[in-house]
C-alpha cells in the first residue's frame, strides 16, 4: 500500500513539472478562475472526494476555484448556481448535467462569452445529438455499463450459490437524474435477457426515511431477493433496514454505486457483493486540469475521459479503505 500512497504525490509532481514547462499558472499576470457547478455537495460523502480533487488541482495551479451546489442535492437549483458561476468571470466551468434543460440557457451564455465548459460526473444525455449542450467533452463513468456490471455480478453470485433470483428492486434517490436512470437501465438490460423483473422504487437522500420505504417494499414483496442501490445514502438506508429487520448476509443479493466507509464495511460483512467505483477524485482533479489546459493552450483530449466503471469487492476493499482514509477514494 505504501506504493499506492506515493502515487498521487508523484502525479502532482509530474503535473507541476508540466506546468513549469508552460511557464506555470503562478507566473501569469492574473489568477485563473474556475467554477464547478454540480447538483450535489458536501452533505453527500461522494461529493467530498470530487471536491478534494478540485481543491488539489486548484492548489497546484494557484487558481481561484469555487464549488457551487446545493449542500445535498438539487437539480433545479443548478440554474441559480450557474448564474453565480457566470458572475465570477471564469476562465472555465465544469458542470454536471443531470437535466440539460435546467442549465441550457446558462451554458449557452458561457459559450457566447467564450468560456470553455467541461461536463463531469453526469454526462449530457443528449450528447452526440443536435440537442447536446455546447460543451467540450465528458469526464466521468459510463453509468449504463456500471449498472450492467452490478447486474451480472448478482446473477453470477446467485448461480454460484444455487439460488434463483425472483425479482429485483432499483431504488432511485433523485428521480429524473439521467445518470441514475442510466444505472437502473443497465441493470434492466441484463435482467431482461434473463427474464427477471426489475422494479424501480422512488426514495430520496434521507437515510432514515428511505430505510422505511425499503422496509415497506420488502414487506410487500417478500420474493424480491436482489437490490441495486445507486449511491452512498441509499446504501446507508439499506444498511439501516438490514439492522432493523435482522436480515442476514446473502438473503438479498445487493450491490451499489460509489463509495463510503459504510459501503466498505457492508462489502466486508457480506451484505454488498460489490460497489461500482467511478473514481470521483479524478473527476474533480482532471476537470480543473483540462479547463486550465484548454483555456490557456487550446488543448483537448481525443474524446471523453472515462473514470469508470471500476469494481470494489472483497478482493480489493481493504486496499481501498486505506486510500479512502487519505481522501483519494
Amino acid at each position: 500500500m505504501k506504493k499506492l500512497f506515493r502515487l498521487v504525490p508523484v502525479v502532482l509532481i509530474i503535473m507541476g513539472i508540466i506546468l513549469a514547462s508552460f511557464g506555470g499558472a503562478a507566473a501569469q499576470d492574473d489568477q485563473l478562475v474556475f467554477s464547478m457547478v454540480s447538483h450535489g455537495g458536501v452533505g453527500n460523502p461522494f461529493w467530498i472526494v470530487v471536491i478534494k480533487g478540485m481543491d488539489d488541482a486548484c492548489a497546484l495551479l494557484d487558481a481561484d476555484c469555487e464549488w457551487l451546489a446545493d449542500p445535498v442535492d438539487s437539480v433545479d437549483d443548478m440554474a441559480g448556481y450557474w448564474d453565480d458561476a457566470l458572475a465570477r468571470e471564469n476562465d472555465g466551468i465544469g458542470t454536471t448535467v443531470p437535466n440539460p434543460e435546467v442549465i441550457r440557457d446558462a451554458v449557452g451564455r458561457a459559450s457566447e462569452a467564450g468560456i470553455p465548459v467541461i461536463v463531469f460526473n453526469t454526462a449530457d444525455p443528449n450528447a452526440g445529438t443536435a440537442e447536446a449542450l455546447d460543451t467540450l467533452f465528458y469526464i466521468g463513468a459510463n453509468e449504463f455499463l456500471g449498472g450492467r456490471s452490478n447486474a451480472n455480478r448478482v446473477l453470477a453470485a446467485a448461480a454460484a450459490d444455487g439460488v434463483t433470483i425472483n425479482s429485483a428492486v432499483c431504488p432511485i434517490q433523485e428521480v429524473g437524474h439521467s445518470g441514475l436512470e442510466a444505472r437502473c437501465s443497465g441493470v434492466e438490460s441484463v435482467f431482461a435477457e434473463a427474464g427477471i423483473p426489475v422494479n424501480r422504487l422512488t426514495i430520496d437522500n434521507d437515510v432514515t426515511a428511505s430505510a422505511g420505504v425499503l422496509g415497506d417494499y420488502f414487506a410487500a414483496n417478500p420474493d424480491t431477493n436482489a437490490a441495486f442501490f445507486l449511491g452512498p445514502n441509499p446504501a446507508s438506508s439499506f444498511n439501516l433496514y438490514l439492522q432493523e429487520s435482522g436480515r442476514m448476509p446473502g438473503e438479498i443479493y445487493a450491490t451499489t454505486h460509489d463509495t463510503s466507509s459504510e459501503i466498505y464495511e457492508m462489502i466486508q460483512g457480506g451484505f454488498l457483493l460489490q460497489a461500482i467505483d467511478q473514481q470521483p477524485y479524478l473527476q474533480g482533479f482532471e476537470t480543473v486540469m483540462w479547463l486550465y489546459l484548454n483555456s490557456q493552450f487550446a488543448m483537448a483530449p481525443g474524446g471523453d475521459i472515462l473514470t469508470g466503471p471500476g469494481v470494489i469487492d472483497g478482493s480489493n476493499v481493504d486496499a481501498i479503505v486505506e486510500l479512502t482514509a487519505a481522501g483519494y477514494r
